[in-house]
């Protein structure tokens, strides 16, 4: 783990801020199964992905943004929590505003937390339309990035 030096610190705060993400606080860098986290004041809310920054699932339900969702049906849930990118079939809502390459985060039905985190590959518009991948899968619930930091600890037996 690595802490951040303010000059990476005050770019990773602009870049999301240009998201309406409002993060501070000291930052640290680290790895986990390949990939880049950055932790903010030790909780991992950020992931890099290709040189960009993007909420993990875990900063997603902290600053619960107000756009860049998609909504899929519960047929989706198994294949998303097994990596599977989303697939316009599956998807019942996605924000409009949505731009080929933004950040989304990916919530299931009548639930009121996020499964996953991607890319857009689609505009939003399109997203519900038609058959194909709609959204890179990068991050989601109980991957290793997410277990960890909260998987299950192994349990002492006496």
């Amino acid at each position: 783990m690595r802490r951040l030096r303010k000059k990476e610190t005050k770019a990773i705060v602009a870049e999301l801020k240009e998201l309406g993400i409002d993060v501070s606080g000291n930052m640290d860098r680290m790895e986990v199964d390949g990939r880049t986290v950055i932790l903010v004041n030790g909780e991992p809310v950020i992931l890099e992905y290709e040189g960009k920054h993007y909420l993990t699932v875990y900063g997603v339900m902290k600053f619960r943004p107000e756009r860049w969702k998609v909504v899929v049906d519960e047929g989706a849930l198994p294949h998303v929590m097994n990596g599977a990118d989303i697939m316009k079939p599956g998807i019942v809502y996605a924000d409009r505003g949505i731009k080929t390459g933004d950040f989304v985060y990916v919530m299931v039905e009548d639930k009121s937390s996020p499964i996953a985190v991607g890319i857009a590959l689609v505009d939003g518009e399109e997203m519900s339309r038609g058959r194909g991948k709609a959204v890179k899968n990068l991050h989601h619930l109980k991957d290793r990035v997410w277990n960890h930091f909260f998987g299950k600890k192994d349990s002492i037996r006496g």
